[in-house]
């Protein structure tokens, strides 16, 4: 068993996806379940880093076991301690990091489960039968998670439950290859709006391809790649955002093909950069255990009868030339 979590479940097969937090899932006879979120506070000891003892891994372990098999938990990790953490605080459009370690101890948590239990009561019972997951004095927090009804008098129809039912369905049933091939794309869009060469070419294979949409035609290599993108960032805006859409993701074993539409939303909507979505296909290799971009292929369709740039304004708008208009 991993030593890095002190709520970690044994064995592994019993962890699942993390739900909507406000779906409830398990129904009794003439009763809802409901969902909580159960905080193990933070204490000296789990803020030093101090791991657990065998004991109470084994203890754990076992606890965790009876949750599963009572059909109450739904998701637990353990939490690093606060001195690797930062804080986002917003005021207004301001955002300020601030890095841990934090001095209010007793405000952190140190780990959480989710369970899905018939009352708080029944809650309370069973963090009553919880080890205590410190070597000191501890405590344990029990809140209860909004539901869909919570929110049904400003839903009067049913969109927003609608909304989020469907996105617990591809949280649960998308893929880990998927979900890190995604993480890839994020990080590549944020390496793009920061203008970072090293992070546009970081999950790229030594030997990729890059098949763009301005010439040259084929760019080979890693460096060449970032090569490309020095030469071209410098006419972009100071400041611009890069967004997908409609990604779609196949994954067979060690290989995997993306694809999507992609545009840049420079913050003059008149700037050149920003007048047309791009067809993104990019293909996927499992290296060493990582997945690296092994081939990119950027393109706008063109117009037969004049032979020119044919600019995807509308996504939703599947427009086409006019071939008759010759006739």
């Amino acid at each position: 068993m991993s030593r890095d979590c002190r709520f970690r479940v044994a064995p592994l097969d019993y962890w699942v996806k993390v739900e909507a937090a406000w779906l409830p899932t398990r129904k009794s006879e003439g009763e809802s379940a409901m969902k909580v979120i159960v905080f193990v506070k933070a204490t000296p000891s789990s803020e030093a880093g101090m791991m657990p003892s065998e004991k109470l891994l084994t203890d754990m372990g076992k606890y965790n076991e009876e949750l599963v098999q009572a059909g109450i938990m739904k998701a637990g990790e353990g939490l690093k301690p606060s001195k690797e953490g930062v804080r986002v605080r917003f005021s207004g459009a301001n955002r300020s990091v601030t890095d841990g370690p934090f001095a209010e101890t007793k405000e952190l948590v140190a780990g959480f489960w989710i369970w899905e239990v018939r009352s708080m009561k029944e809650a309370v019972e069973w963090v009553k039968r919880c080890p205590n997951p410190m070597t000191e004095d501890s405590d344990i927090e029990i809140r209860p998670m909004y539901s869909i009804e919570d929110f049904a008098e400003w839903d009067p129809t049913g969109q927003f439950e609608r909304e989020e039912r469907e996105l617990a369905a591809r949280i649960t049933a998308m893929s880990d290859d998927e979900a890190a091939i995604r993480r890839l794309i994020a990080a590549w869009s944020q390496a793009l709006e920061a203008k970072d060469l090293d992070g546009l070419v970081a999950d790229y294979a030594d030997d990729a391809v890059l098949f763009d949409a301005i010439p040259p035609y084929k760019t080979v290599g890693r460096e060449a790649i970032r090569q490309v993108w020095a030469n071209c960032l410098p006419y972009f805006p100071e400041r611009f955002k890069s967004e997908h859409r409609d990604i779609v993701i196949h994954v067979t074993g060690d290989t995997a093909i993306m694809h999507c539409l992609h545009h840049f939303i420079p913050e003059s909507p008149d700037h050149p950069c920003g007048q047309t979505w791009m067809r993104v296909t990019v293909g996927y290799q499992r290296i060493d255990g990582k997945w690296k971009s092994v081939h990119d292929h950027i393109s706008i369709p063109f117009n037969p009868m004049n032979n020119q740039a044919w600019m995807i304004r509308d996504p939703d708008a599947v427009d086409v030339p006019d071939y008759g208009a010759t006739n």
